[in-house]
């Protein structure tokens, strides 16, 4: 099995942590959306990033992926309990890859860590002031909403654990803390504390850290 795509994204992120926690030997093999669209392109109609491939076959979309995963390794689930817990997770995991994800990645990473950083080109401080005073703040007062208390969203780890801590895991290497968000950050800190989700922090510190944000990013009170 090989999953095709760059460290950084949040999307591959998710799926390496889907992949770790059903115990599937994988082999990540690097493909870079800046630098390598034409040969993305020709695997992905999109151009974006995960990739599976599995038995000569490419599996596209990360929630497709994961869907495909717990239907070829049922167990553990990545979508648990009853019918409710499911549409509670497959909506998070929603939440996710586009409200926070557009802020989170789109604006912050992207602004602060991808053209600042790796790509040497000025951040747009304005994008970034509007995102932290006026989005965000919006974003997060309803994620605390829908997170339960001192507990998983479903019966144990899920999808949705994967996809929230992965965008918010881009906001931190950007400077974003959640500090006025209890309820965000205790469901953060209770997902770091899986072993082999502190061992995936450590390979990117020991990869990564060097583009990291040096601001820290303290989203207003709601």
């Amino acid at each position: 099995m090989i999953l095709h795509g760059t460290s950084i994204s949040p999307f591959v992120r998710k799926i390496r942590l889907a992949l770790a926690y059903k115990g599937i030997a994988y082999e990540l093999q690097p493909l870079n959306p800046l630098t390598e669209q034409e040969v993305l392109l020709k695997r992905h109609p999109m151009g974006k990033v995960p990739i599976l491939e599995h038995n000569h076959t490419d599996i596209i979309d990360s929630t497709v992926i994961a869907h495909y995963l717990d239907d070829v390794y049922p167990i553990p689930p990545l979508y648990p309990g009853n019918a409710l817990q499911r549409a509670r997770v497959r909506w998070l995991e929603e939440y996710a890859g586009t409200r926070l994800t557009s802020l989170i990645a789109g604006v912050l990473f992207y602004q602060i860590v991808l053209q600042n950083k790796i790509l040497n080109k000025p951040c747009d401080h304005d994008a970034v002031q509007q995102c932290i005073t006026h989005h965000l703040p919006t974003a997060l007062t309803y994620l605390e909403q829908q997170l339960p208390e001192d507990t998983y969203v479903s019966t144990h780890l899920s999808i949705a654990e994967f996809s929230l801590w992965s965008i918010f895991r881009s906001g931190w290497m950007a400077g974003l803390r959640t500090d006025n968000y209890p309820k965000i950050n205790q469901y953060l800190q209770q997902i770091e504390k899986e072993p082999w989700i502190k061992s995936l922090m450590d390979e990117e510190d020991h990869e990564l850290k060097t583009f990291y944000g040096e601001t820290t990013i303290t989203i207003p009170a709601p």
